[in-house]
């Protein structure tokens, strides 16, 4: 099974034609509309089985299958964390879909990774959280942003993951570390001079057989973030 997360960074019911050369059974779409509000048909279609979360009916989180798959949503509260999509797929494993997007006043990077771990500690007991499940998206968790207190928050929210058995997929297989990254997965203002790494996948080590990051030459003209495909 093949799975992308990617953030579209907004318009994604006319950009989604490419994101479909991906192949994927599973998309998980940041920065999306709700399919409810968008007139086309083509969306519609390729919307045909999905779950999506927001305020902003044009900035949401999206997950969208292929119609072969069976999508059950888990009804898990989210405490007024945002946002955050916990399904199964076809009843064989758990799905989380993340866009990290704090509803508070002020500077929000440093409370990206702790939404993540308020997540976490709320439902670590609910059985919705294991070893064999599958979390991704736009962390918007990268230790190099901000002062050094987001750093150790991101690596709080790593250590907490790894209690199921879940580690950080890219890191994992490229042998790299948190802020080491040679792969970026977005563009601050869409410069390649400016690379950070925002977007994650968290798996046991042996769930993901491979990992690919969109190549930045292609992706910039539709998005700052750059897709995640990977099978499973």
């Amino acid at each position: 099974m093949k799975i992308v997360t990617w953030n579209a960074n907004g318009k994604f019911s006319e950009k989604f034609p490419a994101i479909l050369e991906e192949n994927a059974d599973i998309y998980v779409i940041q920065e999306c509309e709700n399919p409810e509000i968008v007139n086309s048909k083509k969306y519609s279609e390729f919307a045909s089985n999905y779950y999506w979360v927001g305020e902003n009916q044009y900035y949401g989180l999206g997950i969208f299958a292929k119609d072969n798959i069976k999508l059950k949503l888990i009804e898990l509260d989210d405490k007024g964390l945002r946002y955050f999509i916990p399904v199964t797929v076809n009843d064989a494993f758990n799905l989380l879909g993340i866009w990290t997007n704090p509803n508070m006043e002020g500077s929000k990077v440093l409370h990206y990774p702790k939404e993540i771990t308020k997540y976490y500690d709320e439902h670590k007991d609910s059985g919705f959280f294991n070893e064999d499940m599958i979390i991704c998206g736009d962390f918007n968790c990268d230790v190099r942003l901000a002062d050094k207190r987001h750093g150790k928050n991101v690596l709080e929210m790593a250590e907490r993951l790894s209690e199921k058995g879940l580690v950080d997929t890219y890191h994992y297989l490229n042998c790299e570390l948190q802020g080491e990254e040679s792969i970026a997965t977005f563009y601050w203002y869409r410069k390649l001079d400016k690379p950070f790494h925002l977007d994650h996948v968290f798996s046991s080590p042996d769930k993901v057989k491979d990992l690919q990051i969109g190549d930045a030459d292609k992706w910039l003209e539709l998005s700052d973030h750059m897709p995640l495909t990977f099978e499973i």
